[in-house]
């Protein structure tokens, strides 16, 4: 993991990263250096940086050899669009010739967690509701065969109800995605190891899982996230665009674009966007993050569910239907409070503070743009520092402020760009 931040105003982009690096040889064996690079220049006509988080290679290959090759042979570009899809395209057309085995491991990547999220979730249930469960009715082997199936059809629903709410992602080319022989069969027998004992169509029915996971816009642990920002030769104002890409599919790229900010004078004037690990950067920003607005909601809906309760139970009733008629309205006007306080409450904070710090960054000169960034990843260092926890945020921070002006100045304390 890492911590990015892009800051955009009328006058340059400022990028920053941290360069710690966790290597993991399994599942409980991890390695952090506070070495990695993670910025880089893209072109070397039109002022144009990448960075690059969570996966640092693509298909086997690292990246900033890829971009390096990229770079030494690209032409100018009219668009920071322009430049971010061609750069999609070569790492296409690159990907195209991996090893069957490359190609193989990325699928297995990407569909074996949610196989064995779902075998997890029914040896989870079975164990609650069969094997602990003092009051079950299992007396026979045939008992517990038609129990479990039960069980693992109602997981196996979850996660298609789940998929079932998912766009598709994107991919390079044209054309809707083929049906893949090579990632049939690997998904095919991902799914023979973790469901030997049930029948066909079960294992069916998460054989199309697998298969829809590919296609939709669930990124896998092993996502790329590339950042793309600065100036086209056409382009008064800085651009930024994001993806995350996660590999070959069926021999295309797969991508999700994530954000698009094209500043300009009318609308949007400045910004301040976080990647990776941004809670920290969040709390700044916005007074508050996800988290903080899960732990409100949910103390909220106890306290508001509790407050009607211990009310309801003051009031004497003529009868029941009465007392049932103003819970059913109580029930209305809590689930009311908590829409309201998630839809309206927050999005209200979050806009005035985030205003606040963004009518000034509208005017920042570039170092003091070079100084925020590297501030706001510091930020998220210093917490990892002190938190529970491996520190996956650390290291000496990188920072590059990209403008149409020659004085473009940056840091790493102070680079603009790692030359590699």
């Amino acid at each position: 993991m890492t911590a990015e931040i892009a800051i955009l105003n009328k006058y340059a982009v400022a990028l920053a990263a941290d360069s710690a690096v966790t290597i993991s040889a399994d599942d409980k064996e991890q390695k952090i250096f506070d070495s990695g690079d993670k910025l880089f220049e893209l072109s070397r006509i039109n002022p144009i940086g990448i960075m690059i988080y969570n996966g640092m290679d693509f298909v086997d290959v690292p990246l900033p050899v890829l971009i390096k090759k990229f770079r030494s042979k690209c032409s100018t570009f009219q668009t920071v669009k322009d430049a971010a899809f061609k750069f999609l395209e070569y790492l296409n057309s690159f990907g195209i010739n991996a090893p069957d085995t490359t190609k193989e491991s990325q699928i297995r990547k990407i569909v074996e967690p949610i196989v064995d999220r779902i075998s997890k979730k029914y040896r989870v249930r079975v164990e609650e509701e069969i094997i602990n469960d003092p009051k079950t009715s299992i007396k026979t082997a045939d008992d517990f065969r038609k129990i479990s199936t039960q069980i693992m059809t109602e997981c196996i629903e979850l996660y298609e109800r789940l998929l079932a709410t998912r766009v598709d992602a994107s991919f390079v080319g044209k054309g809707r995605i083929k049906d893949d022989k090579v990632a049939n069969d690997v998904i095919i027998s991902i799914v023979g190891k973790y469901m030997r004992r049930f029948n066909e169509n079960l294992k069916n029915r998460v054989v199309t899982i697998g298969k829809l996971c590919l296609i939709k816009d669930m990124p896998s642990g092993v996502f790329t996230g590339l950042v793309i920002a600065g100036f086209g030769s056409d382009e008064l104002f800085p651009t930024l665009i994001s993806f995350e890409i996660d590999g070959m599919v069926s021999g295309r790229l797969k991508y999700l674009e994530r954000n698009f900010i094209d500043i300009d004078r009318s609308a949007t004037r400045s910004l301040v966007v976080p990647f990776a690990q941004k809670e920290m950067v969040e709390r700044f920003l916005y007074g508050l993050d996800e988290k903080i607005q899960r732990d409100v909601a949910g103390f909220c809906k106890e306290a508001v569910t509790d407050i009607t309760k211990r009310v309801l139970d003051q009031i004497d009733f003529e009868d029941l239907s009465a007392k049932q008629s103003l819970k059913d309205d109580a029930k209305k006007g809590e689930d009311a409070f908590v829409r309201g306080l998630q839809e309206r409450a927050f999005s209200a904070i979050r806009t005035q503070s985030q205003a606040e710090i963004e009518d000034m960054v509208e005017f920042m000169p570039k170092p003091e743009l070079a100084r925020m960034a590297e501030a706001l990843v510091n930020l998220t260092s210093i917490k990892r520092r002190v938190s529970r926890g491996v520190e996956t945020v650390g290291g000496p921070i990188d920072v590059a402020v990209i403008s149409h002006a020659e004085d473009s100045c940056g840091l790493r304390e102070s680079i603009i760009f790692p030359q590699n």
